[in-house]
Order: C-alpha cells, then structure tokens, then sequence
C-alpha cells in the first residue's frame, strides 16, 4: 500500500477495470482510473473509483498530483516509452511510487521461440481481442534493457523484480531459481520511487 492505504492513486491502462476495482481501491483512499478508449466496467465499483479518458502522454492533471501511478502492461504498448514514464513521473508527488509491469523479452517462452526458428520480432502482434482491439507490443525489455532504461530518469529508488507466472519468485519445493535465471523471468515488475 502507499500511505498506509491513504494516497490517492493513477492508474494508466486500467483497460476494463477489475484490477482497479479487485486490488489497487481496496488499498488506497482514491484511484483515478485512466486509458485512452473508455472500456472501463462501472458495475461493481466503488466509491473511491474515478475513471477518465486520458492520454498517458499528455496527462490533464496538475504537476504532483498523486501518491502513487500504477500501470499495468501498458508501458510495452506506447509508442513513446520515454515520455510515458516521464509524463508519470511529472504527476507524482515527490516520494511517491511508480509502479508498472511489463513483460521480459527473453523470457523462457521467448527463448524457446527463438529455439525453434520464430523468434519474435517487435512491434508484435500477439493477438486481436474483440473489445480491446489489437494486442500489440511495440517493445519488451530484457534486464539489461529494463536497468539502463530507468537509469534515465531523475529518481531517488528503483527496484526491478522478475515475476514468474504471477508470483514473486518461482518456488519448486523450497528451492528457489538460481541466480542465473533471473534474467529469464515473465515480467518485470519495476517501482521507482520519486
């Protein structure tokens, strides 16, 4: 949580809305979710929920406005990657937590693919969905690509965090994945602190 549970929070790409509504409303005084194209669902949201159309690049609200911006892959579908995380930064208060998902180009899927002679080769298009429309990555980083990206930025912290299949560290038994295959997780998981 940010604040303990009391900072008013922006999402970027809430795109339907149930991780708005499931996991960041519960955790938090105010979210203000934001895409581009309005698919957000009102049904069942609470009352700490806004939604708005919004442009990730060109964001309408006052310089720090926010404890805290969570985007969800999202950043792997702008076409200006740079200025998204820039535009994010400008509406965080200072101390405040950027926190986005992205997934990792040289993740195992990824390198199997590369294995059998289709490597992906970006922009991607992964799939059509029939509301969303294309689901099309511009981009995807690799760790090295992830750490030099963020060192651009005017931060005071950052962690970058490999998720495997949705959970912090891939556990077989008690062992964890050696420290080698860190850079093969599915997602980054990447939280800068202003």
């Amino acid at each position: 949580t940010i604040k303990n549970g009391q900072g008013r929070i922006l999402e970027i790409g809430c795109g339907h809305g149930d991780i708005t509504r499931d996991y960041i409303a519960p955790n938090c005084a105010s979210v203000v979710a934001t895409d581009i194209v309005d698919h957000f669902r009102r049904e069942g949201a609470s009352d700490n929920i806004s939604f708005q159309l919004e442009d990730a690049l060109k964001l309408s609200f006052s310089d720090e406005s926010f404890d805290g911006v969570i985007s969800i892959q999202v950043i792997e579908h702008v076409e200006d990657d740079v200025g998204f995380v820039r535009e994010s930064l400008r509406v965080l208060r200072r101390g405040g937590t950027l926190f986005f998902t992205t997934p990792n180009r040289l993740r195992l899927s990824s390198i199997m693919r590369y294995l059998v002679g289709r490597p992906l080769r970006f922009p991607h298009l992964y799939a059509h969905d029939a509301v969303l429309g294309d689901i099309l990555h511009l981009r995807e980083y690799s760790l090295i690509d992830m750490q030099r990206f963020v060192a651009e930025f005017p931060i005071s912290s950052v962690e970058i965090k490999g998720i495997w299949f949705g959970i912090p560290s891939l556990q077989v038994g008690i062992a964890k994945p050696p420290k080698f295959l860190q850079g093969y997780a599915f997602n980054w998981h990447v939280r800068m602190v202003k």
